[in-house]
């Protein structure tokens, strides 16, 4: 509590810029709306994005145990297409089975790349994943990038003891030894290297160019398209115009 205070003081006095911090609760819902369609083109142009695993070998999906890192991982993956699923811990089951739905939807090989912190749950979760997408009928192949024993070795992340009230400690303790570490740890230049390195290892590079390439060409021929209809005046206008 005191240190959300100092953050409160702090934000409010300028030491601390507002965007430093995020609060993805409480978000108005705001009504979309425009000034015209030369506007609205705009929104369309950017909006606009074709489907790059129509052309590619296999599927990928980026699995993030912690909200508090969705912004970065966001960036990261808008460039590639990729879906960000947030499971705030544990998923729930019908995160679970929507995730099922959509993974057997495809007919190619599915990767799940997870993402989550070095303790007896994080450990445990790509298992529960596993497990849990198979009562569901699907079976993608699941590999956490991040946080491992070896990104705690290499870039010397200072470690905690594990909660004595997780049910999973007795094992992971015998395993790893007393310690845990998050996944807010990493650096952030690392962490997002790292979710790169992951996603395209795994995707098919030069066929993501040819459909970028593809669609920034339709997104010209898209706005071209809606400025000129907004360029032409409809019968409505004309007729007040003419009353003027």
């Amino acid at each position: 509590q005191a240190v959300s205070n100092a953050l409160v003081e702090a934000r409010r006095e300028g030491v601390v810029p507002w965007g430093w911090i995020e609060d993805r609760l409480r978000r108005p819902r705001h009504v979309s709306m425009w000034e015209g369609l030369h506007d609205f083109a705009e929104t369309c142009r950017a909006a606009y994005r074709r489907d790059v695993w129509s052309t590619q070998p296999e599927y990928v999906e980026v699995w993030l145990e912690k909200d508090a890192l969705s912004g970065i991982f966001e960036d990261v993956l808008e460039n590639y297409g990729v879906t960000l699923n947030v499971g705030r811990g544990y998923d729930g089951w019908a995160s679970i089975h929507s995730a099922a739905c959509r993974f057997n939807s495809r007919q190619t090989t599915v990767h799940v790349v997870y993402f989550g912190d070095f303790d007896p749950s994080g450990e445990d979760m790509a298992r529960s994943l596993k497990e849990r997408l198979g009562d569901c009928g699907s079976c993608p192949e699941i590999v956490k990038a991040a946080l491992t024993q070896e990104d705690i070795e290499r870039y010397d992340l200072p470690p905690n003891f594990t909660k004595t009230t997780d049910t999973r400690r007795a094992a992971f303790v015998a395993k790893f030894g007393d310690q845990s570490v998050e996944l807010d740890a990493l650096p952030v230049e690392v962490l997002r290297s790292c979710l790169v390195d992951a996603v395209e290892s795994l995707m098919d590079l030069d066929a993501l160019r040819k459909v970028t390439a593809q669609q920034e060409t339709e997104r010209r021929a898209l706005t071209q398209a809606l400025r000129k209809i907004s360029e032409q005046k409809c019968p409505s206008q004309k007729k007040e115009e003419t009353q003027q």
